[in-house]
């Protein structure tokens, strides 16, 4: 029997009635997977005994953590805001027979998208899911394997395009709470608290002044928009306010200026 590779790892979603039913649509280039399932342990400690009385079975945690090239702009704008759920999300290692797992009722608790010059579009997702099974069998798609590149981005601060940008980052924390099923110790729903989104953006400006006109963009009572679009689809799109503004360099690099921000909302 041969030991599974990374390298043969798949990600799927689908929509079906069963996690065996519908179309299974892939989703971008993996560069990494961790699929995880927490038991919840409680240990059962006491006066008398140094070590355990007992160790208690907790409610089930399904998580799947992956960093991605993504092909597919929908499948960020649709997931990342952690109300929208993907009904089956497959870990297909293909062969004869096909291996993996199948996630149930997924949620994004935290997304972050990010472009860097001369690189393709990445992005890192940590997704939990209502329950974990073994892999389904729907009508698997062909694999698509053209990502997104940073020429396929832009980036507009004030309504202004910014074109002297070496980096961009977002991150989407949807702070998700797991509600337990104390039928069967799994989980009854995820629910979405508050949202926070943050993000940095690198660029390289000619003059101090540069600088120091976007440290001044607004007055006290005021905030601006940062728009990402990938595709000519808005990936954010919210009123922010930059966060400590820094011109970190040494004597081999340009003045490269780092500018985080805080923004109200994905959009």
């Amino acid at each position: 029997m041969a030991i599974l590779g990374g390298y043969e790892a798949l990600v799927y979603t689908s929509s079906g009635v069963t996690k065996s039913s519908g179309d299974a649509t892939n989703v971008g280039v993996m560069t990494r997977i961790n699929p995880t399932l927490d038991p919840g342990n409680i240990p059962v400690r006491g006066t008398g005994k140094r070590g355990l009385y007992d160790i208690l079975l907790g409610m089930r945690e399904p998580k799947f953590a992956f960093d991605m090239l993504f092909t597919d702009k929908d499948f960020i704008i649709t997931y990342q805001d952690g109300l929208t759920a993907i009904p089956w999300l497959h870990l297909r290692f293909p062969g004869s027979p096909d291996s993996g797992l199948t996630f149930e009722n997924v949620y994004f608790n935290r997304c972050s998208v990010e472009s860097r010059h001369n690189e393709a579009i990445s992005a890192t997702i940590e997704a939990w899911s209502e329950s974990l099974v073994a892999l389904g069998d729907p009508d698997w798609q062909a694999v698509v394997s053209t990502p997104y590149r940073w020429l396929d981005s832009s980036l507009s601060i004030a309504a202004t395009p910014e074109t002297e940008w070496w980096s961009w980052r977002y991150e989407s924390a949807n702070n998700l709470q797991r509600l337990g099923n104390v039928d069967d110790g799994g989980t009854r729903s995820l629910t979405a608290k508050q949202r926070e989104v943050s993000g940095l953006i690198v660029m390289d400006l000619d003059s101090f002044s540069e600088y120091t006109d976007l440290m001044d963009l607004v007055t006290e009572e005021d905030k601006f928009n940062i728009t990402i679009q990938v595709d000519s689809e808005d990936l954010l799109n919210a009123y922010c306010r930059w966060g400590p503004l820094e011109a970190p360099t040494g004597p081999e690099d340009l003045i490269a200026k780092r500018f985080p921000f805080t923004a109200l909302d994905l959009s």
